[in-house]
């Protein structure tokens, strides 16, 4: 048995956030005795050609199959993307959809239609009415699970992060509630998983993304597919908070996590990891 059965969502030098080759997030997997390891470089649809995206891609596509041969019994190395935005450009998308044979896709949107990344956003300027973006982004999140071309919501709760640690105005997440749970009961009609998301353990206070309750919803509106990503961008953060996370997944009723190879769910028991 591994000592850490997953961490699907990584970033290496081929993502513009990120300056680590492939070999070396794989090594650090390696090491810590992750069963299944998955490269999931940025692809930001809305900023493809600015960010040279056709070049990282290739480069990530060909660096992850070479670690894939090279971990071969070892360890399960996957080829994935981070697919940003796939609904504002859709020629763009199905294009790099039928370039390249991902095993596993995770879908996010970062930046709304029309708008700038939630990342870059100046919440206390006065120019930025927050109700107004997060309306937008659950909208074009809603619409991206409707056309349902990826494998697993990454980070649902992406603008949360920064607008809870930097607007200074009154906000309640909880205000957000019926807009999660639609978001939650679509991808449990569908089929579709769910990432648990750990980069904000790493933070003060810890957090997940989405909170663990909405992981709970998803199990208690029948949805069965659970990924579990650190969201390293460096060697030293790939698998954090993994095994925080079986534990959570297992208290919110889930038995079994889930990956994809070839595009197709796999899953594996918790049971010896929680």
């Amino acid at each position: 048995m591994n000592l850490i059965p997953m961490d699907i969502h990584t970033h290496s030098r081929h993502s513009m956030d990120a300056e680590y080759p492939v070999e070396d997030m794989c090594a650090a997997a390696a090491k810590l005795g992750i069963g299944v390891f998955a490269i999931t470089d940025h692809c930001e649809i809305n900023d493809f050609e600015r960010l040279d995206t056709a070049a990282t891609l290739a480069g990530s596509f060909e660096d992850t199959e070479k670690a894939k041969t090279f971990y071969q019994g070892r360890m399960e190395v996957l080829t994935g993307l981070e697919l940003g935005q796939p609904l504002q450009d859709m020629e763009r998308t199905q294009s790099v959809l039928s370039q390249y044979r991902f095993d596993f896709i995770l879908g996010s949107v970062h930046i709304v239609q029309g708008r700038e990344d939630f990342y870059c956003m100046d919440y206390n300027s006065g120019a930025i009415d927050v109700e107004f973006e997060l309306k937008t982004y659950f909208a074009e999140l809603l619409e991206t699970i409707r056309w349902g071309g990826f494998d697993s919501a990454a980070h649902l709760s992406y603008p949360f992060r920064y607008i809870m640690r930097e607007y200074k105005g009154p906000f309640r997440i909880a205000q957000w509630d019926d807009y999660f749970e639609a978001v939650v009961q679509l991808l449990a009609d569908r089929g579709m998983a769910l990432e648990l998301n750990t980069s904000g353990l790493r933070a003060d206070p810890p957090y997940t993304m989405p909170e663990v309750r909405w992981i709970r919803r998803y199990r208690e509106l029948g949805g069965e597919s659970l990924t579990l990503g650190s969201d390293a961008h460096v060697p030293q953060a790939v698998g954090g908070g993994i095994l925080q996370a079986v534990h959570m997944a297992r208290q919110c009723g889930f038995d079994y996590l889930c990956y994809y190879k070839e595009r197709k769910p796999l899953y594996i028991s918790i049971k010896d990891y929680a």
